[in-house]
């Protein structure tokens, strides 16, 4: 539930992230990595933070949660589709696991807002469990090379 002294403005949230992924990046050395992983998982962290201090509610964060994999998810498509042949087999595997769990997270996340505040503990950390299969598949698929063109 929010509580209006410790809302956080869309700007403040960013820049948070923002410093929470290059804290990621300082972290390695900025050596590998990614950048937009760093972004995710810095996402993730301080979205949960916000939710603990009431910046922001459970529905919200897994409707933005939905959105990062419903972008990724086209962005893979889209890099698959201009890979050879004999690069997609890995690539079309893990953009098939990415788009099942995405459902399955969309099915967790309109269960609990149909329940709303009564939403069980169980499908939330349900919820929570398929959004880290989604990061790992998202930071597996983003480690790779993407110079299997055509």
């Amino acid at each position: 539930m929010r509580t209006a002294p410790q809302e956080v403005t869309e700007d403040q949230r960013r820049q948070m992230i923002a410093e929470a992924a290059y804290l990621r990046a300082e972290r390695r050395g900025f050596n590998g990595g990614d950048p937009l992983n760093d972004w995710l998982e810095a996402e993730t962290e301080v979205d949960a933070r916000l939710r603990e201090t009431g910046g922001k509610d459970l529905l919200e964060e897994l409707d933005e949660r939905l959105a990062v994999a419903n972008r990724r998810l086209r962005s893979f498509k889209k890099k698959l589709s201009g890979m050879k042949a004999d690069a997609r087999e890995e690539w079309t595997h893990d953009v098939e696991k990415l788009e099942k769990l995405r459902d399955r997270f969309r099915k967790r996340l309109d269960e609990i807002r149909t329940q709303g505040e009564h939403a069980s503990e169980k499908k939330k950390a349900q919820a929570d469990k398929i959004w880290r299969e989604i990061s790992g598949v998202i930071e597996r698929v983003s480690a790779r090379k993407s110079g299997h063109t055509k």
